[in-house]
């Protein structure tokens, strides 16, 4: 008795194959040529795709009412049918660098391109995704004022961008602005030195090394004005040129045990560091300092 089993189609196969059809209605909308200019349908044999379906390669004249079809792909992207058909039956993975191509020659909006992208990576787009949820934003506002212990999100560039009242009670009751950048107050500002204790091997040196990560992978400029900056302070410099000569960098904080001197209390405070990103945007770093009873050599 046979025990065969059949195999599910890839994701990707299912995901492309619904987009070239859902151009259906698009080219149906499209103006229609005069019948004596409409080009011919091509008389050519269906092909099967690797997947296992009946393709047919038609010219121009056969795509109202079916979508695109797989050669209309591949020529809109200027590859071969066989190539497209391969992406697409899941025989051959889709370059990175094809992606956003693939999602414009399939009219995609920006949050089916999202989903091509995950499909594909694992993850979104490298600029992130093209429009967070509103809803999901909101949400996550709430999280963090709601939270007792001080949280703040910042972007790619460490701008903080939201930050809730234990936070800003580091701040005030020091008569002290709140920092625009997260970056650039651990290294540049003074009250910095009194806040973030063990300033140079608790803060600084592990800040640089990120800002060396961060600022060579993103080309963001203005991580490099904050290198220029920073080069231009002696002390800092010589921090600086320790952690570019070095071979070590820092992804992320999270989990890491630091120190914190709050206002009015010359106590030291033992907060872990926890780093997270909201699914819906994760170019935004959510940055909570809870407190522990833990000191750093046990942790």
């Amino acid at each position: 008795m046979s025990t065969h089993t059949e195999v599910a189609p890839p994701l990707i196969h299912g995901f492309l194959r619904q987009a070239r059809k859902a151009q259906a209605g698009r080219l149906d909308r499209a103006p229609r040529p005069e019948a004596a200019e409409r080009p011919e349908t091509v008389p050519r044999q269906g092909m099967k795709s690797r997947a296992g379906r009946q393709e047919s390669v038609t010219g121009p004249g056969r795509r109202r009412g079916s979508g695109l079809s797989q050669h209309d792909v591949a020529q809109r992207l200027g590859v071969s049918t066989r190539l497209y058909q391969d992406w697409e039956g899941g025989v051959r993975p889709i370059p990175l660098h094809r992606v956003d191509a693939l999602a414009e020659a399939l009219g995609l909006d920006s949050n089916r391109r999202d989903e091509l992208w995950f499909i594909i990576s694992g993850g979104f787009p490298p600029r992130g995704p093209s429009s967070p949820d509103p809803d999901a934003a909101r949400g996550w506002t709430s999280y963090l004022r709601v939270l007792q212990v001080p949280t703040l999100t910042f972007d790619a560039a460490w701008r903080i961008e939201e930050s809730n009242e234990s936070w800003e009670r580091l701040f005030a009751p020091a008569g002290e602005p709140l920092p625009d950048n997260l970056l650039r107050f651990v290294l540049f500002s003074p009250y910095a030195r009194r806040l973030c204790g063990d300033w140079e091997s608790g803060w600084a040196n592990s800040y640089m090394r990120q800002l060396r990560l961060e600022a060579e992978t993103t080309g963001l400029g203005e991580l490099q004005e904050i290198i220029a900056d920073l080069c231009a302070v002696p002390e800092l410099a010589r921090l600086w040129r320790a952690v570019d000569e070095s071979s070590r960098i820092t992804l992320h904080d999270d989990g890491r045990l630091r120190i914190l001197v709050p206002p009015g209390n010359d106590a030291p405070q033992y907060v872990r560091t926890l780093v997270s990103s909201p699914a819906h945007d994760p170019r935004r770093r959510v940055l909570t300092f809870l407190p522990t009873s833990q000191i750093r050599a046990a942790a």
